[in-house]
């Protein structure tokens, strides 16, 4: 059987942290030397010797994680699991062993523990391993496809692109996300492959911010796929930051297409505000919110479109909904502010200013946080 981590190219041995062995017990000590130099090559092995360190030394935290990382490259997961589980127990904040933990629980359907875990072993910081990275971010983009949050999906790749991390698996996931199709690589119809994969692919180099290359990718994509749902609107998020007329009737080609494109509408409205044309964006931004309206995006473009046009009380009501929605969005605040100033309403004003500057200068773009 393949070892997980060659199709990830990454070793187990060079995932976990060196381990640390106190001379307490010359026999514990070799057990524990042969399980460490078994791990890559012969995982049942590996087992077997940590079982028998660990009957010695119950309490060996990187024992127990290790155990659960040959465990997991033999596929048994539910003991993968429950072996992580014990190590984090006994050696808590640590973001490797967490992530590793979170890949063991999406295995097992366990998706809402598994992102939970992944999230928080990001937020510590991962081993720097790229290739395991790179795994553990297609798990947790996973998990946001099975349930349509493309955007957050998005996210979880961003980093990977940004820092030029790339796998097959992670440019597929991102041709998925960007296309709002709700499958997994392992369930995409291979009809859908070629459309999947050029999307990918120029998509990763966007966000890479490598134009040169995007740019054809792009111009490839709308040659090749012109009626597919989604296509226009990258396309129109590709073009905005240099031809906003383009940008523009891409979007509207988008609509023609997918007539419910909550997001082209947003970014077409927002485009018009822009340009000068407010009360053009009004109805756009109105139709967003009625097609999503739990979607915070949706009613804070209601909201800035709305100031711009003066009618500052309905501005509040949208925006207003909009943090309620996502109250740890720092744009929000900040427009927030704006609108409470022109009404008149100067404490709400420094209340959301002071909120705007906290996000703000907490909220750096995510990037792949080194373990210490």
């Amino acid at each position: 059987m393949a070892c997980v981590w060659d199709r990830v190219g990454v070793g187990l041995a060079a995932v976990c942290a060196c381990v640390v062995l106190a001379a307490q017990n010359a026999s514990f000590d070799d057990l524990a030397r042969r399980a460490s130099d078994a791990l890559d090559s012969r995982p049942d092995q590996a087992v077997l010797l940590f079982d028998q360190a660990l009957a010695q030394r119950p309490g060996w935290a990187e024992g127990w994680m290790y155990r659960g990382a040959a465990l997991y490259q033999l596929r048994r997961f539910r003991e993968a699991r429950d072996s992580l589980r014990k190590g984090v127990a006994l050696a808590p904040g640590k973001g490797t062993p967490l992530a590793f933990l979170g890949m063991a629980e999406y295995e097992l359907g366990e998706y809402r523990q598994a992102l939970a875990d992944i999230l928080n072993g990001e937020s510590i910081g991962l081993a720097d391993q790229p290739g395991f990275i790179a795994a553990v971010r297609c798990r947790a983009a996973f998990i946001f496809l099975r349930g349509s949050d493309f955007a957050r999906a998005i996210e979880q790749l961003r980093p990977l692109a940004k820092n030029r991390v790339e796998t097959p698996e992670a440019v597929e996931t991102l041709g998925l996300s960007v296309l709002n199709l709700a499958y997994l690589p392992s369930t995409l119809p291979p009809g859908r492959r070629g459309l999947v994969d050029l999307a990918g692919r120029a998509a990763w180099a966007h966000l890479g911010e490598r134009p040169a290359e995007s740019g054809p990718l792009f111009e490839q994509l709308v040659a090749q796929f012109p009626n597919e749902a989604g296509v226009h609107y990258m396309n129109g998020v590709f073009l905005m930051d240099h031809d906003a007329a383009a940008a523009a009737e891409e979007f509207r080609k988008e609509l023609r297409i997918s007539p419910s494109h909550v997001l082209a509408r947003v970014q077409l409205a927002l485009l018009l505000d822009k340009g000068g044309d407010a009360e053009a964006a009004i109805p756009l931004a109105g139709e967003a919110v009625k097609l999503a309206p739990s979607d915070a995006l949706c009613q804070v473009t209601l909201g800035r479109v709305l100031l711009d046009t003066g009618r500052t009380a309905e501005a509040i009501a949208a925006l207003e909904k909009g943090e309620r929605l996502a109250p740890e969005a720092a744009r929000t605040h900040f427009y927030l502010a704006q609108a409470y100033r022109r009404a008149g309403r100067d404490a709400d004003a420094r209340r959301e200013t002071a909120e705007w500057d906290r996000l703000h200068a907490e909220q750096e773009p995510v990037e792949m946080k080194a373990q210490p």
